[in-house]
């Protein structure tokens, strides 16, 4: 006999068709000697007994399956009878929740077999009977087996919720006609209400069932086929017949400027309200966007921020932080015609200088409008709340939402600057955004009278393009250049210097093959003299000697530089003839030095 060790309860139906707990034990399979063929066994776990005997006939499946149905529908008309005593439904509620936790150790297929079963027999409309009762734990029982439902098919009870609001909608249009008031809650709605209402100072239940919440508003998880979309179809009902249950206490406790119940159940309360609530910000979009803006929703959430509990003011700064992030421009019209930047303002201000999250948050938000460049906000910000921002130096956030806010206003003021702004932009090389924006900002913060002048701007693709034309000539001066220079060494070799004028200069002597003749006259640091801007060793003027008051000339030999010789300002006439000296050519400069 194989033992496949499945623990399951046994209920027996007794003459008043009620059902008699036998007890706990576990199930196996295997040929009885007694019943001549393969049986089902039952051994109680406590002591080994059996509580189940039955033999596997060839017609078991059918009747099985006729068994099944008949024994859920009597067991959810006791459940839902009010007739039923207290105690027997705490125990049939609880064979349900284990019958749905054993499920899940069926195989995939068997398993949706079973849960298909359920829902043909009507379990939903049973659970939306018990979960209206007033015991406790039969409501926790309940509320366990609606999570087994929603996290194996939330769609099969979208579905369901869908039609009865439908069949709602029809009895009270027939009810508004004889002026009959229909109180008919719908089942969605009363999950809403039993999380709302938790008891529990740790608000357990409450947690359990906004996860479930979550998980039926999530479009993530909604069907969608050619003839209906689950998504557009069930969160129009849920913003129509749901959304307003699920923000009453919000908007019940934020009519003035602060909280009117800032207790700590109330507190936990409202922060998971508002982490479903920031959940729809993020994933639905006109739904959640027209409801916000419609009723006003930010502004109520806002008081929020003067509660006494960090977390729910923090809570309430993460929802209007998921709406600026969206950066959507319906929502900051909305924001800035509200001023509701106010709230988070004082809040700043109240925190002062100590450095928590709350402060890290706040600061946060605005260096998401800094950094994202959002116009809208950065002028609405810096033209009311500047004043009181403009004192915050440990950080730069509010100075470069200043900036940001002086280069707009410049680029509206002077629209031919913005237009060389996206000139330099579509001819920059791709970087890194963050650089590009600082690189753009130091270009347009530098002064005209900075740059030198003649100083072109010229940018980096256009650069690239005439390196070539560039480098070609120049490679063909320093060709010239060097040709010049040999000829001028050997002129100045056959040169006497004895019938020019001697400046004067000092000598030094060193211990190594080269003689350095330094001058004294302060004129070496002149553009003209070596090393300077203007010489023509410099590179900037690169082959051309121009004309000073002051010239140097470097006298040369094979053992290196000889001496640098100033002359004075007197010898002008003597530099135009070597100049024109050194304009002829070798053999006539020869001829004219013989």
């Amino acid at each position: 006999m194989t033992d496949t060790r499945r623990r399951v309860k046994v209920y027996t139906l007794n003459e008043d068709r009620q059902w008699d707990d036998r007890g706990t034990g576990h199930v196996s399979s295997g040929y009885v000697e007694r019943l001549k063929g393969m049986s089902l066994l039952v051994r109680a776990e406590s002591d080994g007994s059996l509580l189940l005997e039955s033999k596997i006939n060839p017609n078991t499946a059918y009747q099985k399956q006729q068994e099944d149905e008949k024994f859920l529908t009597d067991l959810f008309a006791q459940l839902t009878d009010e007739a039923t005593d207290e105690e027997k439904r705490q125990e049939l509620v609880n064979f349900l929740k284990e019958f749905c936790a054993f499920s899940q150790t069926l195989q995939p297929q068997n398993r949706d077999a079973f849960f298909k079963t359920l829902s043909n027999m009507g379990i939903l409309p049973a659970l939306e009977v018990i979960l209206g009762m007033d015991d406790t734990q039969v409501r926790s029982a309940a509320t366990d087996i609606f999570s087994y439902l929603v996290e194996y098919n939330p769609s099969m009870v979208r579905e369901f919720v869908m039609q009865e609001a439908q069949q709602n909608d029809d009895v009270s249009k027939k009810l508004t006609e004889q002026k009959i008031t229909n109180k008919d809650i719908l089942l969605i709605n009363l999950i809403i209400e039993h999380m709302i209402c938790d008891t529990d100072p740790e608000l357990g239940g409450a947690v359990q069932l906004m996860g479930l919440l979550r998980t039926l508003v999530d479009p993530e998880n909604m069907l969608a086929t050619a003839n209906k979309t689950e998504k557009t179809e069930f969160l129009g009902f849920f913003y129509k017949h749901c959304m307003h249950v699920l923000t009453a206490p919000l908007l019940a406790n934020t009519t003035e400027d602060k909280p009117s119940k800032d207790d700590f159940q109330t507190a936990q309360l409202l922060a998971l309200v508002l982490e479903l609530l920031t959940f729809c910000v993020e994933h639905h979009t006109y739904h959640i966007k027209n409801y916000i803006i419609n009723k006003d929703i930010l502004r109520r959430v806002l008081v929020l921020m003067a509660s006494k509990h960090a977390f729910l003011a923090l809570c309430a700064l993460r929802f209007k932080r998921k709406i600026i992030g969206l950066k959507d421009e319906f929502y900051n019209r909305y924001i800035m015609k509200s001023f509701l930047f106010e709230p988070v303002v004082k809040a700043f201000l109240n925190n002062g200088s100590r450095y928590n999250l709350m402060n890290s948050a706040i600061i946060e938000m605005f260096e998401f409008i800094r950094v994202e460049d959002i116009k809208s906000l950065t002028a609405h910000v810096i033209e009311n709340y500047w004043k009181a921002l403009e004192d915050v130096d440990y950080v730069q956030t509010f100075k470069g939402l200043k900036l940001r806010f002086e280069q707009q206003r410049e680029r509206q003021d002077n629209p031919k600057l913005d237009s060389m702004r996206s000139i330099l932009r579509n001819h920059r090389y791709r970087r890194d955004a963050r650089t590009l924006e600082d690189e753009e900002e130091m270009w347009f913060n530098t002064d005209e009278d900075d740059m030198e002048d003649g100083e072109a701007v010229v940018s980096p693709s256009d650069k690239a393009k005439n390196d070539d034309d560039i480098m070609d000539p120049i490679s063909k001066f320093m060709e010239r250049k060097k040709l010049k220079e040999s000829e001028e060494k050997e002129v100045l070799l056959k040169t006497n210097l004895s019938g020019r004028q001697s400046p004067s200069f000092k000598l030094s002597l060193s211990s190594g093959t080269k003689t350095n003749l330094t001058s004294q006259s302060p004129a070496t640091n002149l553009p003209g003299s070596p090393g300077s801007p203007g010489s023509p060793g410099s590179p900037g003027s690169p082959g051309s000697v121009p004309k000073n008051t002051s010239q140097t000339a470097a006298i040369t030999t094979k053992g290196g530089l000889v001496g640098l010789v100033d002359y004075p300002d007197d010898d002008e006439d003597d530099d135009e003839d070597e100049d024109k000296e050194d304009m002829l050519p070798l053999s006539k400069k020869a001829k004219f030095e013989s």
